[in-house]
């Protein structure tokens, strides 16, 4: 007890400076002078207005929708500056003409040139990509910066199946493509709101795969509370418990201890969750601390009135059931859950097979796998009404479950070479 006692001590002090820190890297971004990123900046803005508020890589299909609307938004902030720097900094500042949507009213400032804009905030997130968004920006355009983007992302899908052949966890393999696949790299592309947790997750992943022997059970909770203090500081509450859910499942995986111990499989599972959400709700919550001490606005009321309002248990109307439906409604195309359901199918084959074979009965840490599968679902009860609002990107929480179950499958079919 009094171990855990000191553990939670620390990470509440890393969070702290977590904080710290975020608040020091967004202050940086502001030393870039403005006049630098206007041209590209402008051209971004033109950009976005042509391509439209939700269009689709390919049409009616909802997995491939863009949300231009937040891209917009990330493209206001991180242009939008006033004569107040703390307030850019912890209020995150964006003009709004007509009350708009965010994309179309920086369009309307940068591109037309309309001087009838109010400066409003939006303080209750971090808006932590102003720290990549502002030096992109001095050099690039929106849609070069999805070029690099896509690059970015296959390098990173490439450099970990090397990791995982090189490790020997070519179990991973399978549940990694049908996850991947199920993401929709396309979206994830083009959509820079959709790729830090993408990043996230796999960093975290390939931390645990390629560091396993070095990470005893206590920096494996500060990795994971990392995690989250990292989700928290670059996400806009897109689909933020894939950066738990997926390395969870990987380390309980890769981790022969876990495999072979239900009780084990089960402290980790509680202590990393515990970790994750210690560093994902204390560093939101740092953020409303440190925006209204420092500024004239009270954002941990509205920041709270936010959560209540968002999470759907405060207000009629609001049905479990219609969230999950918004949300299985919103994964409509059929080409790839006929690969899922192939690629099940054929590890289920293989887990008989081999069952027959030489008796390999299934291991005691599947059962801890496929309980973390379902965190899509606590997720969407948590937040019933921003993930019913939102079930065009939210929907991608349910790749937990696809890794998770394809994984629980993968680990019990022979196909690692520590198996």
């Amino acid at each position: 007890m009094r171990e855990t006692g000191k553990l939670l001590l620390k990470e509440i002090l890393i969070v702290v400076i977590g904080a710290v820190v975020g608040v020091l890297a967004l202050a940086a971004t502001y030393f870039i002078p403005q006049i630098k990123m206007k041209d590209n900046a402008w051209e971004s803005a033109i950009l976005m207005y042509r391509e439209g508020l939700g269009s689709f890589m390919w049409p009616t299909v909802t997995m491939t929708q863009l949300d231009g609307y937040t891209d917009g938004l990330m493209l206001n902030t991180s242009y939008t500056e006033t004569d107040d720097g703390i307030r850019d900094i912890l209020l995150d500042t964006k003009v709004n003409v007509r009350d708009i949507n965010p994309m179309e009213a920086f369009y309307e400032v940068i591109a037309l040139e309309n001087k009838d804009y109010r400066i409003e905030t939006y303080g209750r997130y971090w808006h932590g990509y102003q720290i990549l968004w502002r030096p992109l920006l001095c050099f690039f355009n929106y849609g070069e910066i999805r070029q690099i983007n896509m690059a970015l992302q296959l390098a990173l899908v490439f450099a970990f199946l090397y990791l995982l052949f090189r490790t020997g966890e070519k179990a991973l393999v399978i549940p990694f493509f049908g996850m991947y696949l199920f993401l929709t790299p396309l979206a994830l592309f083009s959509s820079m709101q959709f790729s830090p947790c993408f990043y996230l997750t796999m960093f975290a992943s390939m931390a645990l795969i390629g560091s396993g022997k070095y990470l005893n059970d206590t920096r494996r909770n500060y990795l994971f509370l990392l995690t989250g203090i990292l989700t928290a500081f670059f996400d806009l509450l897109t689909y933020p418990f894939v950066t738990l859910g997926i390395p969870l499942i990987t380390h309980l995986a890769v981790d022969r201890e876990c495999g072979e111990s239900i009780k084990k499989s089960v402290k980790d599972i509680f202590f990393h969750t515990v970790s994750w959400c210690i560093g994902y709700v204390g560093m939101w919550g740092a953020k409303w601390v440190a925006a209204s001490i420092f500024t004239d606005e009270n954002v941990i009321k509205e920041a709270l009135d936010q959560v209540m309002f968002r999470s759907g248990h405060f207000e009629k109307g609001r049905s479990y059931a219609t969230t999950l439906r918004l949300n299985f409604d919103a994964c409509n195309m059929k080409s790839i859950w006929v690969v899922l359901i192939c690629l099940a199918v054929y590890l289920l084959v293989r887990m008989v097979i081999n069952y027959r074979r030489i008796g390999v009965r299934p291991l005691p840490g599947t059962a801890a796998i496929l309980l973390v599968s379902l965190y899509p679902f606590l997720w969407y009860y948590l937040t019933m009404h921003h993930s019913s609002d939102n079930s065009y990107f939210t929907w991608r929480e349910l790749s937990i479950s696809v890794y998770g179950i394809l994984l629980a499958l993968a680990v019990n079919a022979g196909l690692s070479e520590k198996s």
